[in-house]
């Protein structure tokens, strides 16, 4: 009997994923065919390691990874680049240049708790790296995939509850607002993930099925395995942009600088 039950989970499993497939080849379509040029923030981590994987062979892509001098996504994303086999583009940032970018963010920022305004002065630090044109980014995987610390432990009733307002979150905040800041500088932002109908398929999942149990999105690495990315690249412990890149603590010096 347990052989049974274990073959019909991975059977569920395996049909979820072949549903996971034909969503995203369906958002990523679009980029694999276009001309332009393309770059995509890149953490060296399993959500921008996937879409990198996938925008291997097509030309024109750079990839860029932001961070303090000597921070986690720098190492990261240079071996992650290697192993994958696209131009790569490391930029070691100053609490000078977090400052900058957190004056420039001054109204956007305001009202915002402590995490959500690292995050987004994370993500406009990133951003502002990036060539003047079309960005792609892994937004929407921690939020689909239940990739955030507090899923640990929680209950399926909880942990959907938790994932519709994370979700929410972003699609009615965080989301917009970095749309916008693209376009204040030039750039347009799109996350693959972020795909109505690759969301429809995410959400479809039964929220047991994607619960982290021990590993964050485990459910998300087995399939990022399963369509090549490299074991190494899809098992990268999860870290925050924020905590990943060393910006926390740049922005951290930057606020003692201009007393906030």
């Amino acid at each position: 009997m347990a052989l049974l039950h274990t073959t019909g989970r991975a059977g569920r499993e395996d049909e979820a994923l072949d549903r996971l497939d034909v969503a995203f080849e369906a958002a990523m379509r679009p980029w694999w065919s276009s001309p332009e040029p393309l770059a995509l923030l890149f953490s060296g981590g399993v959500d921008s390691g996937l879409l990198a994987w996938e925008l291997r062979r097509r030309p024109n892509v750079s990839l860029v990874t932001v961070g303090r001098a000597g921070s986690p996504d720098l190492a990261a994303g240079r071996s992650a680049a290697q192993a994958i086999g696209l131009s790569w583009r490391g930029v070691e940032l100053t609490g000078d240049d977090v400052g900058d970018v957190v004056a420039r963010l001054r109204g956007e920022a305001e009202g915002l708790s402590p995490t959500a305004r690292s995050v987004l002065v994370a993500f406009a630090a990133a951003l502002e790296q990036a060539p003047v044109g079309t960005v792609l980014c892994g937004q929407g995987a921690d939020e689909l995939f239940l990739g955030y610390a507090h899923f640990r432990g929680l209950e399926a009733t909880d942990a959907a509850r938790r994932a519709d307002a994370d979700l929410r979150a972003l699609l009615e905040r965080d989301w917009p607002l970095a749309r916008s800041l693209a376009a204040r500088s030039g750039r347009t932002v799109h996350a693959p993930y972020l795909d109505p109908g690759f969301m429809d398929v995410a959400r479809g999942i039964s929220i047991p099925q994607r619960l982290p149990g021990d590993e964050p999105k485990a459910l998300f690495r087995r399939w990022a395995e399963r369509r090549g990315l490299p074991a190494e690249i899809a098992r990268r412990p999860k870290r925050a942009l924020q905590y990943g890149s060393g910006i926390d603590r740049l922005l951290t010096r930057a606020d003692g600088h201009t007393g906030r």
